[in-house]
């Protein structure tokens, strides 16, 4: 669902967006968005039939957001090194920059809401062909056995990306300061993860 660009509505979401990245969520009842967004719980179920769909519908716009934030400045025509560094210090910081997002996406992506969208975006057998349609795809398994180790896709997306989103959450937690040599150097360590 493409969310309708109303004030009640980006008021809905954003109320759910804080309220589900602090509590979780199941500890967020509609009637609890509601009093935040100031509006009647009748005026979500105007936007979303349920719960689960005002959740999906957050995860979507997040999810572009996130994807222009990681695009910003790749070339084409840089190695798959270059790119891949860049793709990940453009992550590290829309994570850090955004920690309410942050929160959200990975409680999404370790729940029953994102399992399978996870399996879709990141473990599908077709890979895109064009290089800005999911760059980080194109570099990881188009490069696979080339520039990138043949391992089952599910161990390149650990290595590439797991150290990154335990580096943001210390950084949240306040458990690491993270600048911008760090950041480079934390990118670099994954490359070195999965290159050949």
């Amino acid at each position: 669902m493409t969310l309708e660009e109303t004030d009640k509505c980006r008021a809905i979401t954003k109320a759910a967006l804080e309220l589900i990245a602090k509590q979780g969520f199941h500890g967020t009842p509609i009637s609890q968005i509601a009093k935040q967004a100031g509006v009647g719980v009748g005026s979500i179920y105007r936007y979303f039939s349920d719960k689960d769909e005002l959740i999906h519908a957050i995860h979507a716009r997040l999810d572009s957001q996130l994807y222009q934030a990681l695009t910003v400045g790749l070339d084409s025509c840089e190695t798959d090194y270059q790119r891949f560094i860049k793709l990940l210090i453009n992550l590290t910081g829309h994570l850090i920059n955004n920690p309410l997002e942050f929160k959200f996406l990975e409680q999404y992506f370790n729940s029953p809401y994102g399992i399978e969208k996870m399996r879709e975006k990141f473990f599908e057998e077709e890979v895109p062909t064009c290089d800005t349609e999911k760059p980080f795809l194109n570099i990881l398994f188009n490069g696979k056995g080339k520039t990138i180790k043949d391992l089952p896709k599910p161990l390149i997306h650990a290595l590439a990306f797991g150290p990154i989103i335990f580096m943001v959450r210390d950084h949240l937690a306040g458990l690491i300061e993270l600048d911008d040599p760090l950041i480079q150097r934390a990118a670099e360590s994954c490359w070195d993860a999965i290159k050949i």
